[in-house]
């Protein structure tokens, strides 16, 4: 495995804060944020992209990020750039997570929970 990839698998772990409250977690690499890594003499630099203006969740990536690369022993800084064009649409989730989300939405119709039907 090349370096880029054992610090991604380190860092695509992450949740997405917002999917957390909707009941299904869904990691910043399922959820498509991630748009690349580089690694070079020590030196991190990942890619994001955020799903909105409005996302207030930047800080959290950064930190969380920074906090997962900064203790392997070849790492010596980390930056996080965040793509400001916002081009992030829903078919960058994983097909396994959108499914995901999409089983839960069907559940939940008007901010209420629908029964879920009886096994057997």
């Amino acid at each position: 495995m090349t370096i880029e990839g054992e610090l991604l698998g380190r860092i695509g772990s992450i949740p997405d804060p917002c999917s957390l409250a909707t009941g299904v977690p869904v990691s910043i690499q399922e959820m498509g944020l991630i748009q690349g890594l580089e690694y070079a003499q020590g030196q991190v630099t990942v890619r994001m992209q955020i799903t909105s203006p409005m996302c207030m969740m930047a800080a959290y990536f950064m930190r969380e990020i920074e906090q997962r690369l900064a203790s392997h022993a070849d790492v010596q800084s980390v930056q996080v750039v965040f793509d400001t064009a916002l081009n992030w649409k829903p078919e960058d989730i994983a097909p396994e997570a959108r499914q995901r989300l999409l089983e839960r939405r069907i559940q939940t119709i008007g901010g209420r929970m629908l029964p879920r039907p009886a096994a057997g």
